[in-house]
């Protein structure tokens, strides 16, 4: 019981009242910089923000997934890498993850946890899969940004094959709310062919602060040589500071060789 209630703090940490809000079917009241295209997945729609790139020459496309219980385009996710992007030569298109509580109340067993589990990736996975359609082109780079617990479920989708690999991926405080699930974490992403930059704020949560480690210590051990760690300080919303993240992945794509 105690490991059935530990998973289920990783779906029960955000309020019903975001996704509400977001994937309401009326988008009119929206007031965000760039082009508002809602997602069709089976029965459910979804919010997606878009900005093309503002150089001659485009780099690629960026997916950003922001942190359970943050909107795309909130001051205090990770909006700021979203719309500093296009100014370097990319196109970025920011998601609402789904909502996690869809059959997770009635979820009374492990088999039941797992199987609702089990949805919930499929779910994510066709949602990512929608987006990669809503791209203004394939072209380039593909990137994929995830904050917070979204960083866990996407390096756990990438683990299992259930997406194409990206040719980037950044992490932003990445972390589940589990001990055990932020070891397995450190291993899948220690394993992961794709290049990652895991940036880390030390003040986001403990379960973070814990997570990083362990992630640095398995990617250390397998000789994960395109693997990089790096601080930034957090706000007083305990949010990365925004210019220094942005510096960070700029700095990153540099080293990769893509500028």
């Amino acid at each position: 019981m105690r490991k059935l209630q530990a998973c289920l703090l990783v779906y029960l940490i955000s309020s019903p009242a975001v996704w509400a809000q977001w994937q309401a079917s009326d988008f009119s009241h929206w007031q965000v910089q760039g082009e508002l295209k809602p997602l069709q997945v089976a029965q459910q729609q979804y919010v997606s923000l878009w900005l093309e790139e503002q150089t001659p020459q485009k780099r690629g496309s960026v997916l950003l997934l922001p942190d359970w219980g943050e909107s795309p385009s909130a001051a205090n996710s990770i909006n700021s890498l979203r719309q500093a992007l296009p100014q370097w030569g990319w196109e970025t298109g920011a998601i609402l993850p789904p909502f996690p509580m869809a059959g997770l109340m009635q979820s009374n067993t492990m088999t039941q946890l797992e199987e609702a589990r089990q949805q919930y990736k499929q779910d994510l996975q066709a949602l990512l899969e929608a987006a990669k359609q809503a791209q203004q082109e394939q072209f380039g780079f593909q990137v994929i940004v995830a904050q917070g617990v979204m960083g866990a479920w996407l390096v756990e989708l990438l683990t299992e094959q259930l997406l194409p690999a990206p040719d980037g991926l950044v992490l932003v405080s990445a972390y589940y709310p589990d001990q055990q699930l932020n070891q397995k974490l450190a291993e899948q992403a220690a394993q992961l062919a794709v290049p990652i930059l895991d940036i880390y704020a030390d003040d986001y949560n403990r379960w973070q602060q814990t997570a990083r480690q362990q992630r640095l210590i398995a990617s250390n051990k397998n000789q994960k040589f395109n693997y990089r760690q790096t601080e930034l300080p957090a706000t007083a919303a305990t949010q990365p500071n925004s210019a220094k993240l942005n510096k960070a992945v700029y700095g990153w794509f540099n080293a990769l060789g893509w500028y």
